[in-house]
């Protein structure tokens, strides 16, 4: 056997002198490979235990007044505002200079539409309504009842708001609305209201009604019917079509692109070791209504390369609400794009698809699980798309309000880095605008929007950090007849 003399330096001062031998070199080769083996084999060991785990006797809630997260055979989550989280003042001004400059250039708008956001920014709100024809903006509450209301920018009196819409102070479309919460145009009908939900759609407000005040200021003056909020859709849809972020057009793919930490925030580690929990317990699905190109990229950012392991299944384009009360097919991707339909046989649970329906992927979760009616659970912010949709096809759900951080939670000092931005001078509170005051605790929420987690929800918490500070097993009070779920505290308002 052939021989090496070989010199180290054991030590900053010493240096020592010993013998390898080929015989030498080859049994650590082996002793490595066998250690690489055994390390692989403890891996898919380890794997194969986690998944088998999901494979398990379901086991009773803890009971209709507690929540946990490992009460649930299957967990989706939504992507944008939820597992991603935006610097939400941020990227809302960065959307209301898209859709202005588009309105302003490709439809000749006054130029006044292109100064900053900022200007108004005490106009923004979640859940504000819009009175298409008529330019008005309507905050209602959980009865129907109109509580504020806008013309344009400008503030409506009492007065004028009985006027437009008689004693009562209701609008029929809003009680209409009010069933679903969906304001999606039926093809050959014209719309006559739009709501905002979120805060990819909340600018477009502010750039409707600038618009409509600057038409009441024109010489023209004001209308007997407005019919500003079409081209306003057209310049917000302008931003997020699908194909604008291989091609880096549009405005808003191009500046995520280019600087992701001016608009995101990176996961905690916390988050990241809280969500791999979830993933050994239980089967979890990323189901997102983005574009699989976008939604790769952002969640690449915030849980880094490897963010396909945290989750069992990743659904993309799932055109909620319709993908938790409808029958469209899954899609293969071929690359971005979609490709064959998937019969429901052939689903996988460990694969990404396009569109498609909870009904397939709960009946895939019955076969891997083995488990007949699989408690579901559905965590996202879009109150409509992701609370009340899911609830009422039988699931449970967590919502997630930043407004909580943002107007301050009760014993929790957890803040928002855009609190100023989402607190509304004009339009009042969130969760209660000109609220009985003798009414202490949940009970005194009387907006439409803020009383959605209360009938439809388990728990609503500011994000998911909030919950990342606790084991999956942890005990949470849920909403009921006697417990309120805002987690880690309730409004500040309802007690106040």
């Amino acid at each position: 056997m052939p021989e090496w003399t070989v010199s180290v330096e054991c030590c900053e001062y010493e240096e020592t002198t010993f013998t390898v031998t080929a015989s030498m070199v080859l049994q650590s080769v082996k002793d490595e490979k066998d250690e690489d083996e055994c390390l692989n084999e403890k891996a898919m060991k380890k794997k194969y235990y986690c998944k088998n785990n999901k494979r398990k006797k379901q086991q009773p809630f803890s009971g209709i007044n507690t929540f946990r997260f490992s009460d649930y055979d299957c967990i989706g989550f939504d992507l944008d505002n939820t597992i991603c989280r935006y610097r939400v003042g941020e990227i809302m001004r960065l959307e209301y200079s898209l859709i202005a400059e588009y309105m302003v250039h490709r439809y000749g708008y006054e130029p006044e539409l292109l100064l900053p956001v900022d200007d108004d920014m005490d106009f923004l709100q979640k859940g504000l309504i819009l009175d298409i024809k008529k330019g008005n903006f309507l905050k209602c509450s959980d009865t129907g009842r109109i509580l504020r209301a806008t013309h344009g920018t400008r503030p409506m009196t009492r007065d004028q708001i009985l006027e437009v819409y008689g004693k009562q102070r209701i609008w029929e479309p809003v009680l209409e609305f009010m069933r679903t919460m969906s304001d999606h145009p039926t093809p050959g009908v014209t719309p006559i209201l739009r709501s905002f939900k979120d805060y990819f759609d909340m600018p477009a407000a502010v750039a409707c009604a600038r618009a409509i005040d600057a038409q009441d200021s024109s010489e023209e003056g004001p209308l007997e019917e407005y019919d500003i909020w079409r081209d306003v859709h057209v310049a917000m849809c302008n931003m997020y079509r699908r194909e604008h972020f291989r091609h880096d057009k549009g405005g808003f793919f191009p500046s995520i692109k280019t600087h992701p930490e001016k608009y995101i925030y990176e996961a905690s580690d916390r988050l990241k070791r809280w969500l791999r929990a979830v993933n050994e317990h239980t089967y979890t699905f990323l189901i997102s209504g983005s574009s699989v190109d976008y939604a790769s990229h952002i969640a690449s950012y915030v849980l880094g390369p490897d963010w396909r392991d945290y989750f069992d299944t990743m659904i993309c384009t799932a055109k909620k609400p319709g993908f938790f009360n409808s029958n469209r097919p899954f899609h293969y991707l071929v690359g971005a794009d979609d490709g064959d339909i998937v019969p429901p046989h052939n689903l996988s649970i460990s694969e990404t698809y396009s569109g498609g329906n909870w009904r397939d992927l709960l009946e895939l979760v019955r076969n891997e699980a083995g488990v007949e009616t699989p408690h579901s659970l559905y965590v996202g912010d879009h109150l409509a798309q992701d609370v009340l949709a899911p609830d009422m096809e039988g699931l449970d759900t967590v919502a997630i309000v930043e407004e909580l951080a943002a107007e301050g939670m009760v014993g929790d000092p957890m803040d928002h880095d855009a609190g100023s931005d989402l607190m509304s001078s004009y339009w009042g509170s969130f969760f209660a605008t000109d609220a009985n005051p003798s009414v202490m605790g949940v009970e005194r929420i009387n907006t439409l929007y803020a009383s959605v987690p209360l009938k439809h929800a388990r728990l609503a918490i500011p994000s998911l950090e909030a919950v990342a500070r606790y084991p999956i097993r942890h005990q949470y009070e849920a909403f009921s007849q006697e417990t309120s779920g805002f987690f880690p505290g309730d409004p500040v308002i309802l007690h106040f």
